[in-house]
Formats: C-alpha cells, structure tokens, sequence
C-alpha cells in the first residue's frame, strides 16, 4: 500500500483494506476501483463489490464492534481513512430528520447484508451450483462474444481482464468464478489463457491477459443443456454423468466416424462389430441391454434387425454433442467435490484403463489379463501355476 495525495492511499490489486473479525474502527471512502466484501468459510465468498465514490466499514456505525466481513481491492483501488470518531462527531451535529434517515439505511443495510450473507453462504457451499451453473457459462458465452474478437478459425479471443469486469457489471458473476469455469475449457485443451505483463506493475506475476476459446459453440451447448433439463421436472437424472455411458458414446461417435452418414444424419454399426472392438479397447463385454440404458440418458439409439444380423442406427452429430457436453460436466463434477480445477488429467472416454486378474509378467512386470502362454508387453513366457 502506498501513500498519495490528500491523506489517500493506494492499493494494489488482492491487497485487504480490513479482515473478518478485526476491530472496526475505520471507514473507507472509496475514490476508484474496485473493492470485494467477502468472508471466508473454507474460502473467500463474494458478497457484493463496490466501487468509486461508494463507504465501506460503516457497519461500525451501527455499533458492530468487529468487521462482519473482509475488504480486498480487486483491482488498483484509490481509499481515503475517514476515522469513526470523527464521522460519529459530524452525524451527531446533524439535524433530527438526517440522524433518523442515517439510522434507518444504517439498520435495512445490516438487515440486507445479513440475508445476503445466508444466501451466498448456502450457495456457495458448492464452487458451482446447480441453480447457477447455467448463469455461470451463459456468462461466459455472452461476454466472450461481445468483448471477444472472432478468428477466421471459428475461435475468439477475449481480453480477459475487461471481460471480468463487464461479466461483473453486467451479469452479477464472480470473476473469480468466471475463470474458474473458463479453466475447465483449458484443462479439456479447448481454450487457452494467454500470460501478461501488468501494464501498472510490470514487476508484478504474469497475469491472464487473454482468453483464446478454440469452441465457442460448446460452451453454449453446455449452459443450454443444463438449463434445458434442471429446470424441467424430473429430468434432472440425465445431467449426471455415467462414466460407462460416456465411454460407450464416445466409442459410437468414434467408430461412426469411419461410416457414411445418410440425409437424415445417421450411421449404422452392426451390432456385433460394436461388441468386439469396444471388448478389444475396453476389456468390457457389452450386451444388448446396454444400449436400453443410453436412452435413458436421453440418446436415441435404434436397433436395425436384418439378416445379417443387428445394425444400431444414430444420429452421430447428436452423440457427438453429448459426449462433449458429458466431459464437461464430468470436470464440473469434479470441481465441485474437490472445490477447485486441480491438474488431474481430465477424464477422457476414449481412455480406458482394462481390469487385470492381478498377474504380472515375470519379465517385465505387465499386468496379465485373462489366461494367456506369453506376455502381451514382452513376449516372455508366463509361468503357470501348478
């Protein structure tokens, strides 16, 4: 923190004015910038920010003895010091009717900040909230494209730090939830963060200075989806994820790929081939049965009998959108059980991991599955138990 002019003080962005739990002895007039109330619970909660010419700290005038919450500046943010005393000494010289008036905003903005306090804390028990996971990638959608710039390769990129700030002002996001959701993107390889210098403190870290989204149409399937379905009753099953479902449809997608597509946008597989590459990649037998349990995820999956045998006839451009939607919502899974995007490999259903009897290659320590004479991995032979 630095001094200026006029008794005023400069912070730098992430710097805390006042803590949870502190004596509150001081008022802010914030002259520019960007301030966030907040508390911890674990982690930071946003309750609300505020900017120039807005007084934080003045819940001391209500007689709350320490700060029911934190201040940290979000961005380089100007405050000048308005000691408690003196600002008690000036509304005590006011009139009858404008201590009234101070008092009665001073209690409805308590009371306010209190509900607002239980609402965010119940809210934000998850990093993304079903009722606000569509609001959080709209968000993201929205502000991409009306700040980004389009690339003749159908991707966009966003100057991140304005596209904060407008999300904020605008849509009511947390920017820090906002990158959150855009990191899921990155991790999935289909967005990038550009790094920058800071133009006011170019001795400070890098920072995100970009956002390029290779697949802006996804992000909008994502939102439109969850939307679509949490807020239609009963349809909730079929926004949580099935690994097996997820890797059956990726494998469809992958073999329809090889297969001309018909006017209506379908392919057909036999049924048979199906089976035996997905045994071959997986380890896993599937039956017909299975096939019953994609549609109840919401996949239309038509059975084609012939002589030949059983055809599965779909829509591969509609799996395909699934299937993209489900890894995305598999890493929000994951992001609201462990509270943050960590650098676990994302979970990829085109990846499997088969089943081993627990065996390994004497050799070269391969697992062995089933009952094979030599190893897959070295060629060695496998002894055999007598």
């Amino acid at each position: 923190m630095s001094a200026a002019q006029n008794g005023s003080r400069i912070l730098k962005k992430g710097e805390v004015i006042f803590k949870e739990g502190e004596k509150a002895s001081v008022l802010y007039l914030i002259q520019s910038g960007q301030v966030s109330l907040q508390i911890t619970r674990g982690k930071p909660i946003e309750l609300f920010s505020v900017g120039a010419m807005q007084v934080i700290g003045d819940h001391a005038l209500a007689g709350t003895a320490l700060n029911p919450h934190s201040a940290v500046a979000l961005v380089e943010t100007k405050i000048l010091e308005l000691p408690l005393e003196a600002v008690k000494t000036q509304i005590e010289g006011a009139s009858q009717f404008v201590k009234l008036l101070a008092k009665s905003l001073m209690d409805r903005s308590k009371l306010l900040q209190a509900e607002l306090k239980s609402i965010r804390m119940e809210r934000d028990s998850q990093p993304c909230p079903p009722d606000q996971l569509a609001k959080i990638f709209a968000t993201l959608f929205h502000v991409s494209n009306m700040k980004g710039e389009k690339q003749k390769d159908g991707s966009i990129i966003v100057p991140w730090p304005v596209s904060k700030q407008y999300a904020q002002r605008v849509f009511l996001e947390s920017p820090k939830r906002l990158e959150l959701a855009a990191r899921i993107f990155v991790k999935l390889g289909l967005a990038t963060f550009v790094m920058e210098k800071s133009e006011e403190d170019p001795e400070a870290p890098e920072e995100i200075g970009k956002l390029i989204l290779k697949n802006p149409p996804l992000v909008e399937w994502v939102f439109e989806h969850w939307q679509y379905f949490y807020f239609k009753g009963g349809k909730t099953d079929l926004l949580r994820t099935d690994e097996k479902v997820m890797q059956v449809v990726a494998a469809l997608v992958a073999y329809g790929d090889e297969l001309e597509i018909d006017r209506n946008g379908s392919v057909r597989i036999e049924f048979a081939t199906v089976v035996e590459r997905f045994k071959a990649e997986s380890g896993i037998t599937l039956n017909a049965d299975f096939f019953g349990v994609i549609e109840t995820k919401g996949l239309f999956l038509k059975r084609v009998p012939t002589d030949k045998g059983v055809l599965l006839q779909f829509e591969i451009r509609e799996f395909a959108r699934w299937s993209q939607i489900w890894t995305v919502l598999k890493e929000i899974e994951r992001w609201n059980e462990k509270g943050l995007i960590d650098e676990e490999p994302a979970f990829d259903p085109r990846r499997f991991v088969k089943a081993t009897s627990g065996v390994k290659c004497g050799s070269c320590g391969h697992g062995i599955e089933g009952t094979p004479k030599f190893c897959a991995e070295c060629g060695a032979k496998i002894a055999t138990a007598a």
